[in-house]
């Protein structure tokens, strides 16, 4: 009876632990540059964000864009950027549009995991129309 008793409360131990937030975020699957943080980058970022741009980084590569991965986080989640129409700060830039949440989340989750890069064979193609201009 006491064993039973035991086990059981070892399994419900182990059954809220694993579906805890904490281990539904290890089992999350990681953020990458290539396959997540890119795509974003070039529907919002990269038209500005670009070498002889009016944007002082590149966001083209993941090589230009790392170094800058906790400034991305700190104004995405503020809201900052990419500039919204009715900022007197950005008028030339503004396109009217903003991060979804769920794209701030991406970004967020990408800097709170290190950052990582990915693989080039994870890539997605940039949204049809938008950054990647050479």
């Amino acid at each position: 009876m006491l064993r039973r008793a035991i086990t059981g409360i070892l399994l419900a131990g182990v059954a809220l632990f694993t579906g805890s937030p904490r281990a539904a975020e290890a089992a999350e699957k990681p953020i990458t540059f290539q396959h997540d943080v890119l795509p974003i980058l070039a529907k919002y970022c990269q038209n500005c964000h670009r070498p002889g741009s009016v944007a002082p980084m590149s966001f083209l590569t993941y090589e230009t864009t790392r170094p800058w991965a906790a400034q991305i986080k700190a104004v995405v989640t503020a809201k900052n950027m990419p500039p919204l129409v009715g900022s007197p700060h950005y008028t030339v830039l503004t396109r009217g549009e903003g991060l979804t949440q769920t794209e701030i989340e991406t970004l967020v989750k990408w800097v709170d995991q290190g950052a990582p890069e990915g693989t080039a064979n994870d890539a997605q193609p940039p949204p049809s129309g938008q950054g990647n201009k050479k």
